[in-house]
């Protein structure tokens, strides 16, 4: 790696400035750092592409938005007037590129959009590109994400997923749209698009002919389509040339014994918890999957957060909750082993084994959070996802991979953001300590920088206390 950052360091007037994004006073509150040129120094770089982290002696020079050289500290000169940032004992990953970061928080009474504290918490943790996943507001999350473009709030860059389509049975208070018709697909697909949606996301249930309705005419737009799938299969989606899979194999039912096509089986979960990972069906559904291109999006940490023996409430996260909505989280935490839905402990260990051969197989796997009532928040579940990849048998700069370039790579962004390398986006992480050799230490992030911006991780943090679930 260190080779590579310095040929990147060589490069003749390394980059032109860029701009920076607008900071608005909405947003100035909350940055720190905003000089044309800044020099980060003496720190450790875990740089995206799983290569290992450097030693903490290496300076980063951003200039404008772009990060302009890469190199040892005794060799890479800091420009004049650059403002400089000792950071000894400090480690900067990329900006985090999260493939199912809702602004919505549901799983209690009663969903509530999460306008003001969502991106306040994605942006507080090192989430700088983030994509909906579907929406129960969608609207709200075009508005949300034109509010940060323009520099009024701060948050990470939003791609807007539009709102849930699903074939289900009509339900009086699902915020789903329902598409029972390939021609249903296409026309809300169509109008979705033209309001700025950029992916779509279709839900459990429906057929494969309107699934494949769907993604032909988003890809005819050039957009793209994930799907939480059920009634078809994904190795089907794959072949109907779905773009992303959320969940992993807790939600594929190509396992499950005697399932009808295009039918959701009510065992589908229960089902899973017996598959042998390692066997020989299993591991061709992956090579099918992979062999497509279809990517598949990691989300342990929100199904941990439903099995009673490892659930855990983070004490800081839950400052963050309206104190109405704590009651309820607390109550759904204390009730969750006499509830009807709780994960067995098994099946996240073959979750993780399902995603390491995954990639292993040389599948493209990203990762997002999936806020959820079970006090599982924005922001703070995107962190245990890295704590549970390197539980899950990857290497520490593995999943910072899968949480970064991956990810953009996924979102078609690799070329701008995922990696810390000279001409990219200045999207980076300062984090207090070295979450390689202790992975906990991924919670000590300090600043978050997007498009050359920092920004005090703390106030955003304190901006957004107590209002999850209330705004």
């Amino acid at each position: 790696m260190l080779a590579a950052i310095v040929a990147g360091a060589l490069l003749p007037a390394a980059v032109a400035a860029q701009g920076r994004p607008p900071v608005g006073p909405g947003v100035a509150n909350y940055v720190s750092v905003n000089a044309p040129v800044v020099a980060l120094t003496h720190v450790r770089i875990v740089d995206g592409t799983g290569a290992a982290s450097t030693d903490q002696h290496m300076t980063i020079i951003v200039r404008g938005d772009r990060i302009e050289t890469i190199g040892p500290v005794g060799s890479t000169p800091v420009p004049d007037g650059a403002q400089v940032l000792d950071l000894n004992d400090h480690t900067v990953i990329p900006g985090l590129v999260g493939l199912h970061q809702h602004t919505w928080f549901g799983g209690v009474r009663r969903s509530e959009p999460m306008s003001v504290s969502a991106p306040l918490l994605y942006l507080a943790m090192g989430v700088t590109t983030a994509m909906t996943a579907g929406s129960q507001f969608p609207y709200q999350e075009l508005n949300l994400a034109r509010a940060v473009e323009a520099g009024t709030i701060p948050g990470p860059r939003f791609e807007i997923a539009g709102p849930y389509l699903t074939a289900g049975a009509p339900r009086p208070a699902s915020p789903a749209r329902l598409v029972t018709t390939p021609e249903a697909a296409r026309r809300v697909i169509a109008y979705w698009a033209s309001e700025g949606a950029t992916w779509f996301k279709f839900l459990g249930e429906g057929s494969r002919e309107v699934l494949a309705a769907g993604i032909q005419e988003a890809h005819a737009r050039g957009l793209k389509v994930t799907g939480h799938l059920c009634s078809v299969t994904f190795t089907e989606a794959a072949n109907l040339g779905i773009d992303l899979l959320q969940h992993g194999f807790i939600t594929n039912s190509d396992y499950v014994p005697n399932k009808k096509p295009d039918v959701c089986p009510q065992e589908n979960m229960r089902a899973q918890a017996d598959v042998d990972v390692g066997s020989a069906a299993v591991q061709a559904s992956i090579r099918s999957i992979v062999a497509r291109g279809t990517a598949v999006s990691s989300t342990l940490g929100v199904y941990e957060t439903f099995m009673p023996t490892r659930a855990r409430l983070n004490a800081e996260a839950m400052e963050m909750l309206d104190p109405e909505t704590r009651k309820e989280v607390e109550a759904n935490h204390a009730a969750l082993a006499k509830s009807g839905f709780t994960v067995p402990d098994r099946m996240l260990k073959k979750m993780m084994e399902w995603e390491r051969a995954f990639v292993q197989a040389g599948g493209q796997l990203g990762a997002g959070c999936d806020p959820w009532g079970t006090g599982y928040l924005p922001g703070f579940g995107d962190l245990r996802n890295y704590e549970l990849l390197i539980e899950a048998g990857f290497s520490p700069e593995m999943a910072v991979r899968i949480m970064t370039s991956n990810g953009a790579r996924i979102l078609g962004k690799e070329q701008q953001v995922g990696t810390i390398a000279v001409g990219k986006v200045a999207d980076l992480v300062i984090i207090r300590g070295d979450p390689v050799r202790a992975p906990a230490d991924i919670y000590n992030v300090v600043t978050v920088f997007k498009g050359g911006v920092g920004y005090d991780s703390m106030k955003l943090r304190q901006a957004a206390r107590g209002r999850v679930g209330a705004s």
